[in-house]
């Protein structure tokens, strides 16, 4: 997908989420996510995760459906739901890295960028356990933060790492989802950073969720574009 229409694609998905209703993006994100899985065919390797992913982005979606319904109920079943869909959300990652380490046309890491990789875990991991020593670690929601930490820097990570393998496969053109799928973390993981410091919502709080919501659904979006060009 060219750049200015995949940047208006990002814009409109933010601020779909911020102009108009976060459940709607949301939504969105598992529909687009979706799309991408059933792009596929049955036996094509990328559709197990994509598929992970819509499951991990509709519990989302449940569980915030059920927060604005009034439902969580005293057992907090949101914050269960969003532990859940982490975890699915990071498997799902995992699972993308293992397709394309199994494709047979990556390349190993050479010196210098095993260096970059060593540098950017460090940094990863000093922030989740930034994150995780800021909690208090005594209610269900500081449970769903710590999971969501750890969740947030392995998509992150993960992401990181399928960039350099696909970044030179077609021109870069099969790295935007996974581009898409970084960014997606690393906001997700500065919201847990918020979270974990200032249990009130501050004023980054939004455009950090609209930014990573907004490039994890454009990323299914782009997927689906792709798989249908045969790029």
């Amino acid at each position: 997908m060219p750049t200015p229409l995949l940047l208006a694609l990002v814009l409109v998905l933010a601020g779909l989420r911020l102009g108009v209703d976060p459940l709607a993006a949301e939504i969105v994100g598992a529909i687009a996510a979706a799309c991408a899985a059933m792009s596929f065919a049955a036996g094509d390797p990328p559709r197990r995760p994509w598929l992970l992913r819509t499951c991990a982005l509709s519990l989302v979606v449940a569980a915030h459906a059920l927060q604005r319904l009034g439902l969580v109920g005293e057992l907090r079943v949101d914050y269960l739901l969003l532990i859940i869909a982490n975890i699915i959300g990071a498997f799902a990652l995992i699972a993308f890295l293992r397709v394309v380490r199994q494709s047979g046309l990556t390349v190993p890491l050479t010196r210098s960028e095993r260096l970059v990789a060593v540098v950017l875990a460090c940094v990863v991991l000093g922030l989740v356990a930034w994150i995780l020593a800021a909690l208090a670690h005594d209610s269900l929601r500081d449970l769903a933060v710590a999971v969501s930490t750890i969740c947030d820097a392995v998509v992150f990570t993960t992401a990181a790492l399928l960039l350099h393998h696909v970044l030179p496969m077609r021109g870069g053109l099969l790295a935007q989802p996974y581009l898409l799928l970084a960014i997606d973390g690393l906001c997700f993981l500065a919201l847990d950073l918020a979270h974990a410091l200032q249990p009130a919502p501050g004023p980054a709080v939004a455009p950090l969720g609209a930014l990573g919501g907004a490039a994890g659904g454009a990323a299914g979006i782009v997927q689906t574009v792709l798989v249908r060009r045969r790029v």
